[in-house]
C-alpha cells in the first residue's frame, strides 16, 4: 500500500508532457553557454539573441496532431499521435557551435527548413512570433541529428550568423518514467 502511494506521489509530481533537460556546448568559436528558457520568449529570429549561447525551450504540450506530420528529418508522424515541441536555437554572431540538447521523452523528429518551420508555427500554440520564415532553418554546413545511442539527446553543429539558425525538436509526448 505504501509503495503504490509513493508511486502515485512521483507521477503525480511528474510535469506534463515532455521537456528540454538540460544541454551543453562541446566545442565553438565564442564563449557561449546552454541557456534553457523557462518559457517561450516573446520573438525568434531576425537577430532577437544576439548571443553565442545554444538556446532550448518548450513550446507545446501534448500535442495531438489532426493530420500526419512530415518531418526533415524522423519521416511521417501518423495523425492521431500526441506529441511535444522545443524549439533550439542559435543566434550567434559568427563562428561555430557544437552541443547537445536532451529532452525528458524520445525525439520522433526534427524540423529544420524555413517552410516546415513555418507551417508547424500553427502547431507550437505559443504566443511567439516567428520572424523570418525565410531565414530560419538550418544553412548550408549546419548539420542536426538525433544520438544514436540516446534517442532523447539532439546533437547541433552549426555556424551562427545573422539572422541565426532555429530547429523544432518534436518529441513523444510522455516523459521517460
Amino acid at each position: 500500500m505504501i509503495r503504490a502511494l509513493c508511486a502515485l506521489a512521483i507521477l503525480l509530481a511528474w510535469p506534463a508532457g515532455a521537456r528540454v533537460l538540460e544541454g551543453q556546448i562541446t566545442a565553438q568559436d565564442g564563449a557561449g553557454r546552454f541557456v534553457l528558457l523557462p518559457e517561450p520568449p516573446m520573438a525568434v529570429g531576425e537577430d532577437i539573441f544576439d548571443s553565442p549561447d545554444l538556446i532550448a525551450f518548450d513550446e507545446a504540450q501534448l500535442v495531438v496532431l489532426e493530420q500526419g506530420l512530415r518531418l526533415d528529418t524522423g519521416g511521417l508522424i501518423p495523425a492521431g499521435t500526441s506529441v511535444a515541441l522545443h524549439s533550439v536555437v542559435f543566434d550567434g554572431m559568427g563562428g561555430r557551435q557544437r552541443g547537445w540538447v536532451r529532452f525528458s521523452a524520445p525525439i520522433l523528429g526534427l524540423v529544420m527548413t524555413d517552410d516546415a518551420l513555418a507551417a508547424t508555427d500553427a502547431l507550437a500554440g505559443v504566443g511567439v512570433l516567428y520572424l523570418g520564415h525565410r531565414m530560419r532553418g538550418l544553412e548550408p554546413g549546419d548539420r542536426a541529428w538525433i544520438d544514436p545511442g540516446d534517442r532523447a539527446r539532439l546533437w547541433v553543429d552549426w555556424a551562427g550568423s545573422s539572422p541565426g539558425d532555429h530547429l523544432r525538436v518534436i518529441t513523444q509526448a510522455a516523459p521517460l518514467m
